[in-house]
Protein backbone atom coordinates (compact mmCIF):
# COMPACT_ATOMS: atom_id res chain seq x y z
CA UNK A 1 0.00 0.00 0.00
CA UNK A 2 1.42 3.18 -1.30
CA UNK A 3 1.37 6.03 1.50
CA UNK A 4 1.45 9.73 0.69
CA UNK A 5 2.35 12.38 3.44
CA UNK A 6 0.34 15.60 2.52
CA UNK A 7 2.27 18.96 2.00
CA UNK A 8 -0.47 21.42 3.46
CA UNK A 9 -1.11 19.31 6.57
CA UNK A 10 1.52 17.09 7.05
CA UNK A 11 -1.14 14.15 7.71
CA UNK A 12 -0.55 10.33 6.76
CA UNK A 13 -3.02 9.28 4.06
CA UNK A 14 -3.04 5.93 2.38
CA UNK A 15 -4.04 6.12 -1.29
CA UNK A 16 -7.72 5.41 -1.31
CA UNK A 17 -8.12 8.02 1.76
CA UNK A 18 -6.56 10.81 -0.51
CA UNK A 19 -10.19 12.37 -2.24
CA UNK A 20 -11.55 12.34 1.16
CA UNK A 21 -8.94 14.10 2.99
CA UNK A 22 -9.12 16.82 0.04
CA UNK A 23 -12.72 16.80 -0.10
CA UNK A 24 -13.13 17.16 3.36
CA UNK A 25 -9.61 18.33 5.36
CA UNK A 26 -7.79 20.15 2.72
CA UNK A 27 -10.03 21.86 0.40
CA UNK A 28 -7.35 23.08 -1.77
CA UNK A 29 -4.97 21.56 -4.69
CA UNK A 30 -4.01 17.82 -4.02
CA UNK A 31 -0.05 18.54 -2.89
CA UNK A 32 1.65 14.85 -1.70
CA UNK A 33 4.58 13.47 -1.65
CA UNK A 34 5.19 9.61 -1.47
CA UNK A 35 6.98 8.62 2.01
CA UNK A 36 9.00 5.65 0.51
CA UNK A 37 10.57 7.37 -2.59
CA UNK A 38 9.98 11.11 -1.39
CA UNK A 39 8.86 11.76 -4.74
CA UNK A 40 6.21 14.90 -5.16
CA UNK A 41 2.60 14.56 -6.67
CA UNK A 42 0.80 17.54 -7.83
CA UNK A 43 -3.05 17.36 -8.52
CA UNK A 44 -3.94 13.64 -10.17
CA UNK A 45 -0.66 12.98 -10.51
CA UNK A 46 -0.50 10.13 -7.07
CA UNK A 47 -3.17 8.09 -8.42
CA UNK A 48 -0.51 7.12 -11.33
CA UNK A 49 1.64 5.91 -8.19
CA UNK A 50 0.48 2.56 -7.32
CA UNK A 51 3.87 0.69 -6.10
CA UNK A 52 6.74 1.94 -4.77
CA UNK A 53 10.15 0.60 -2.79
CA UNK A 54 9.96 -2.59 -0.17
CA UNK A 55 11.43 -2.30 3.20
CA UNK A 56 13.55 -5.43 1.13
CA UNK A 57 14.40 -2.84 -1.63
CA UNK A 58 14.77 0.26 1.11
CA UNK A 59 17.35 -1.43 3.32
CA UNK A 60 19.52 -3.93 0.78
CA UNK A 61 22.73 -3.00 -0.37
CA UNK A 62 23.01 -0.57 -3.32
CA UNK A 63 22.62 -3.04 -6.35
CA UNK A 64 21.86 -6.19 -4.63
CA UNK A 65 18.21 -5.88 -6.10
CA UNK A 66 19.36 -4.67 -9.65
CA UNK A 67 17.15 -7.94 -11.31
CA UNK A 68 14.68 -9.05 -9.08
CA UNK A 69 11.56 -9.71 -10.19
CA UNK A 70 8.45 -9.99 -8.16
CA UNK A 71 5.45 -12.42 -9.06
CA UNK A 72 3.08 -9.71 -9.13
CA UNK A 73 4.83 -7.46 -11.55
CA UNK A 74 4.95 -10.27 -14.12
CA UNK A 75 1.33 -10.21 -13.50
CA UNK A 76 0.72 -6.44 -14.28
CA UNK A 77 3.06 -6.77 -17.24
CA UNK A 78 0.94 -8.98 -19.09
CA UNK A 79 -2.19 -7.68 -17.50
CA UNK A 80 -1.10 -4.27 -19.44
CA UNK A 81 -0.11 -6.28 -22.71
CA UNK A 82 -3.43 -7.58 -22.76
CA UNK A 83 -4.98 -4.51 -22.95
CA UNK A 84 -2.47 -2.53 -25.68
CA UNK A 85 -3.47 -6.11 -27.94
CA UNK A 86 -6.94 -4.89 -27.67
CA UNK A 87 -6.02 -1.87 -29.28
CA UNK A 88 -4.50 -3.69 -31.98
CA UNK A 89 -6.73 -6.87 -32.55
CA UNK A 90 -9.96 -5.03 -31.66
CA UNK A 91 -10.71 -2.41 -34.77
CA UNK A 92 -14.41 -2.35 -34.74
CA UNK A 93 -13.90 -0.45 -30.74
CA UNK A 94 -15.89 2.66 -30.39
CA UNK A 95 -13.91 5.73 -30.70
CA UNK A 96 -14.47 6.84 -27.30
CA UNK A 97 -13.50 3.43 -25.48
CA UNK A 98 -10.23 3.22 -27.62
CA UNK A 99 -9.26 6.44 -26.30
CA UNK A 100 -10.13 4.99 -22.75
CA UNK A 101 -7.91 2.36 -23.47
CA UNK A 102 -5.11 4.41 -24.38
CA UNK A 103 -5.15 6.20 -21.67
CA UNK A 104 -5.14 3.17 -19.68
CA UNK A 105 -2.36 1.28 -21.24
CA UNK A 106 -0.02 4.78 -20.21
CA UNK A 107 -0.63 3.59 -16.15
CA UNK A 108 1.67 1.63 -14.45
CA UNK A 109 -0.61 -0.88 -12.87
CA UNK A 110 -4.12 -0.55 -13.14
CA UNK A 111 -6.05 -2.41 -11.13
CA UNK A 112 -7.00 -6.04 -12.43
CA UNK A 113 -10.57 -6.55 -10.52
CA UNK A 114 -13.35 -4.31 -11.70
CA UNK A 115 -14.16 -2.37 -8.51
CA UNK A 116 -10.79 -0.82 -8.04
CA UNK A 117 -10.27 -0.80 -11.68
CA UNK A 118 -13.51 1.43 -11.88
CA UNK A 119 -12.24 3.63 -8.77
CA UNK A 120 -8.44 3.91 -10.05
CA UNK A 121 -10.09 5.34 -13.70
CA UNK A 122 -12.40 7.51 -12.02
CA UNK A 123 -9.60 8.96 -9.72
CA UNK A 124 -6.88 9.53 -11.94
CA UNK A 125 -9.28 11.24 -14.45
CA UNK A 126 -10.20 13.30 -11.60
CA UNK A 127 -13.81 12.26 -11.69
CA UNK A 128 -14.04 13.55 -15.24
CA UNK A 129 -14.53 9.92 -16.77
CA UNK A 130 -18.16 8.80 -18.18
CA UNK A 131 -18.62 5.98 -15.63
CA UNK A 132 -21.03 3.84 -18.03
CA UNK A 133 -17.93 3.95 -20.51
CA UNK A 134 -15.64 2.90 -18.07
CA UNK A 135 -17.97 -0.12 -17.26
CA UNK A 136 -18.07 -0.69 -20.48
CA UNK A 137 -14.23 -0.82 -21.25
CA UNK A 138 -14.26 -3.27 -18.72
CA UNK A 139 -16.52 -5.46 -20.11
CA UNK A 140 -14.58 -5.06 -23.44
CA UNK A 141 -11.45 -6.20 -21.50
CA UNK A 142 -13.03 -9.00 -19.87
CA UNK A 143 -14.63 -10.57 -23.27
CA UNK A 144 -11.21 -10.39 -24.86
CA UNK A 145 -9.48 -11.70 -21.88
CA UNK A 146 -12.03 -15.00 -21.72
CA UNK A 147 -11.48 -15.43 -25.19
CA UNK A 148 -8.30 -15.76 -24.90
CA UNK A 149 -8.55 -18.03 -21.81
CA UNK A 150 -10.62 -20.53 -24.25
CA UNK A 151 -7.99 -20.09 -27.39
CA UNK A 152 -5.19 -21.55 -24.68
CA UNK A 153 -7.65 -23.92 -23.13
CA UNK A 154 -7.86 -25.04 -26.68
CA UNK A 155 -4.26 -24.76 -26.97
CA UNK A 156 -3.65 -27.33 -23.76
CA UNK A 157 -6.16 -30.12 -25.04
CA UNK A 158 -4.41 -30.29 -28.11
CA UNK A 159 -1.23 -30.38 -26.32
CA UNK A 160 -2.38 -33.38 -23.85
CA UNK A 161 -4.25 -35.31 -26.67
CA UNK A 162 -1.65 -35.33 -28.46
CA UNK A 163 0.75 -36.30 -25.09
CA UNK A 164 -1.34 -39.41 -24.92
CA UNK A 165 -1.61 -40.82 -27.91
CA UNK A 166 2.48 -40.56 -27.93
CA UNK A 167 2.36 -42.27 -24.45
CA UNK A 168 -0.25 -45.22 -26.34
CA UNK A 169 2.12 -45.73 -28.67
CA UNK A 170 5.44 -46.27 -26.64
CA UNK A 171 3.55 -48.41 -23.91
CA UNK A 172 2.68 -50.89 -27.35
CA UNK A 173 6.55 -50.56 -28.01
CA UNK A 174 7.78 -51.82 -24.53
CA UNK A 175 5.11 -54.58 -24.39
CA UNK A 176 6.56 -55.82 -27.61
CA UNK A 177 9.59 -55.46 -26.38
CA UNK A 178 9.03 -57.27 -23.51
CA UNK A 179 7.48 -60.26 -25.31
CA UNK A 180 10.20 -60.29 -27.73
CA UNK A 181 12.50 -60.79 -24.77
CA UNK A 182 10.26 -63.50 -22.84
CA UNK A 183 10.43 -65.63 -25.80
CA UNK A 184 13.93 -66.87 -25.37
CA UNK A 185 13.53 -67.69 -21.68
CA UNK A 186 10.94 -69.41 -22.28
CA UNK A 187 12.69 -71.53 -24.73
CA UNK A 188 15.62 -72.08 -22.51
CA UNK A 189 13.30 -73.37 -19.91
CA UNK A 190 12.19 -75.88 -22.00
CA UNK A 191 15.33 -76.73 -23.56
CA UNK A 192 16.87 -77.21 -20.13
CA UNK A 193 13.88 -79.14 -19.01
CA UNK A 194 13.76 -77.20 -16.11
CA UNK A 195 11.16 -74.44 -14.34
CA UNK A 196 13.14 -71.88 -11.98
CA UNK A 197 10.73 -70.00 -9.63
CA UNK A 198 12.01 -66.92 -8.46
CA UNK A 199 10.75 -65.10 -5.00
CA UNK A 200 12.08 -61.28 -4.76
CA UNK A 201 12.73 -61.94 -0.82
CA UNK A 202 13.67 -64.77 1.20
CA UNK A 203 11.45 -65.77 4.09
CA UNK A 204 13.02 -65.83 7.60
CA UNK A 205 13.11 -68.96 9.53
CA UNK A 206 12.60 -68.22 13.09
CA UNK A 207 13.56 -72.42 13.44
CA UNK A 208 16.86 -71.93 12.02
CA UNK A 209 17.95 -69.02 13.61
CA UNK A 210 17.63 -70.70 16.58
CA UNK A 211 19.46 -74.06 15.80
CA UNK A 212 22.13 -72.04 14.14
CA UNK A 213 22.53 -69.98 17.49
CA UNK A 214 22.29 -73.11 19.74
CA UNK A 215 24.75 -75.37 17.70
CA UNK A 216 27.49 -72.05 18.11
CA UNK A 217 26.60 -71.73 21.58
CA UNK A 218 25.62 -75.17 22.90
CA UNK A 219 23.79 -73.60 25.72
CA UNK A 220 22.21 -69.81 26.17
CA UNK A 221 19.88 -68.21 28.42
CA UNK A 222 16.21 -67.96 26.60
CA UNK A 223 16.71 -64.13 27.04
CA UNK A 224 19.75 -64.00 25.13
CA UNK A 225 18.66 -66.56 22.83
CA UNK A 226 14.96 -63.73 21.76
CA UNK A 227 17.59 -60.90 21.27
CA UNK A 228 19.43 -62.47 19.15
CA UNK A 229 16.90 -63.75 17.01
CA UNK A 230 14.72 -60.73 17.20
CA UNK A 231 17.34 -58.84 15.93
CA UNK A 232 18.63 -60.80 13.03
CA UNK A 233 14.70 -60.46 12.46
CA UNK A 234 14.34 -56.79 12.46
CA UNK A 235 17.56 -56.63 10.15
CA UNK A 236 15.91 -59.54 7.68
CA UNK A 237 12.50 -57.20 7.81
CA UNK A 238 13.47 -54.07 7.76
CA UNK A 239 11.69 -53.26 11.14
CA UNK A 240 12.86 -50.94 13.82
CA UNK A 241 11.34 -52.17 16.70
CA UNK A 242 10.28 -55.31 18.51
CA UNK A 243 6.64 -56.11 18.83
CA UNK A 244 4.77 -58.26 21.33
CA UNK A 245 3.65 -60.21 18.01
CA UNK A 246 7.00 -60.64 17.14
CA UNK A 247 8.29 -61.92 20.51
CA UNK A 248 4.81 -64.13 20.57
CA UNK A 249 5.66 -65.85 17.05
CA UNK A 250 9.50 -66.00 18.45
CA UNK A 251 8.17 -68.58 21.49
CA UNK A 252 5.93 -70.62 19.10
CA UNK A 253 8.39 -71.40 17.20
CA UNK A 254 11.05 -72.55 20.16
CA UNK A 255 8.51 -74.57 21.05
CA UNK A 256 8.73 -76.50 17.83
CA UNK A 257 12.25 -76.78 18.18
CA UNK A 258 13.42 -80.64 18.55
CA UNK A 259 16.13 -81.69 20.54
CA UNK A 260 16.21 -78.98 23.18
CA UNK A 261 16.37 -78.64 26.83
CA UNK A 262 13.62 -75.41 27.49
CA UNK A 263 13.86 -74.12 31.50
CA UNK A 264 12.76 -70.86 32.83
CA UNK A 265 15.98 -69.16 32.07
CA UNK A 266 18.31 -71.12 29.44
CA UNK A 267 17.83 -73.27 26.57
CA UNK A 268 20.34 -76.10 25.74
CA UNK A 269 21.08 -78.23 23.24
CA UNK A 270 20.62 -81.67 24.24
CA UNK A 271 23.57 -82.89 22.59
CA UNK A 272 25.51 -80.44 24.67
CA UNK A 273 24.30 -80.97 28.85
CA UNK A 274 26.47 -78.37 30.13
CA UNK A 275 25.35 -74.56 30.83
Amino acid sequence: MVVFTCNHCGDSLKKPSVEKHYQFTCRTTKSLTCVDCLKDFIGEEYATHTRCLTEEERYAAKGSMVNVVHKGEIKQESWLEMIKSILDKQPNVKPSHRNLLNKISNYNNVPRKKVKFMNFIMSSSGGRANRKEVEEVWDIIETYKNSQKGNGNTQTTQKNEASIKEMKVENVKRKALDTDSDIPNKKNKLDDGLTIEETDTVKFSFQEKIVSILNAKGCISLKKLQKKVLNAYLKHSGENKVTPKMIKKFNKKLSKVQNIELTDENVTLLENKEC
